[in-house]
C-alpha cells in the first residue's frame, strides 16, 4: 500500500459523490466503505501518494458543494505502516479479487482436464435404409446412360436386333421403350425391318410413325 487516503461524510449521498469525485480524478482503489455510526460514512482509498491526494481533494471538494456540513474530515496517509493492513477490511480492491478468484478457478478446472485420461472409442460404420436408397436410386439412375450406349452402339452394327434383346434380357422391356423412343423415326424403321414377326412390315413400315414404331416395339417385347 502506497498511500491510504481517508474520508468521512454525514450521510450516505455525501460519501457517494465522495467516491464518485475522488475515481474521476485519480487512479485510485476503493478498499472500504464503513458506517461509523451516529450517520456517519468513512471511505478508505489506495494508489500511489499523489493520486491519493489529489483524490482525497477533490472528493471534499465535492462534498462540499453539496455542503460545507456533510464533510467530516479528510486525510491522506502516504507510505502507511504494514499493521494498517489488519484494521483495513481488505488491502486488495474488489475487482482484483473477482480476478484472483477466476485465475484460481481457472487453474483448478485445468488440472482437473489434464489429469482426465482419455478412452478411445472405436466407431462403427453403420449403414442405414437410407444409404442403401440413395445408391440404388444413384445406380438407376446411371442405368439410362449405359443402355442408351448399348443401343446406340447396337443400331449402327447390322445385327442390331440383338443389341435391343440384350437390353430387354438385361433392363426389361420397358427400360428398352424408353431408350427406343429417344430414336429418330429412319433409326426406328431401319431396325423394324429387322424383326421377322414385328407387327408391320414394307411399306407399313417406311409409312409408320414414330409412335405407332414404338407401339409395336412394345407389342413384340410384351409391353403395354
Amino acid at each position: 500500500m502506497q498511500a491510504l487516503g481517508l474520508i468521512e461524510t454525514k450521510g450516505l449521498v455525501a460519501a457517494i459523490v465522495a467516491v464518485d469525485a475522488m475515481l474521476k480524478a485519480a487512479y485510485v482503489n476503493i478498499l472500504e466503505k464503513t458506517y461509523v455510526g451516529g450517520g456517519l460514512v468513512s471511505i478508505a482509498v489506495t494508489g500511489d501518494v499523489a493520486a491519493a491526494k489529489v483524490a482525497v481533494e477533490a472528493g471534499a471538494a465535492a462534498v462540499k458543494l453539496i455542503n460545507n456540513t456533510l464533510l467530516i474530515s479528510q486525510h491522506v496517509i502516504p507510505r502507511p505502516h504494514e499493521y494498517l493492513d489488519k484494521i483495513i477490511v481488505s488491502s486488495v480492491p474488489a475487482e482484483s479479487e473477482d480476478i484472483l478468484v477466476t485465475a484460481s478457478a481457472e487453474a483448478e478446472l485445468k488440472e482437473e482436464v489434464e489429469n482426465i485420461v482419455e478412452v478411445p472409442v472405436e466407431v462403427k460404420e453403420t449403414v442405414t435404409i437410407e444409404d442403401l436408397g440413395v445408391k440404388e436410386t444413384n445406380n438407376r439412375e446411371s442405368m439410362p446412360k449405359e443402355t442408351t450406349v448399348l443401343l446406340k452402339e447396337g443400331l449402327s452394327k447390322k445385327h442390331n436386333k440383338e443389341a435391343v434383346d440384350k437390353i430387354v434380357f438385361e433392363c426389361g422391356p420397358e427400360k428398352a421403350i424408353e431408350i427406343l423412343s429417344k430414336y429418330k423415326v429412319v433409326e426406328l424403321r431401319n431396325l423394324a425391318r429387322k424383326y421377322e414377326n414385328f407387327g408391320i412390315k414394307g411399306r407399313e413400315i417406311s409409312r409408320a410413325s414414330k409412335k405407332l414404331l414404338i407401339a409395336e416395339f412394345g407389342k413384340y417385347y410384351g409391353h403395354s
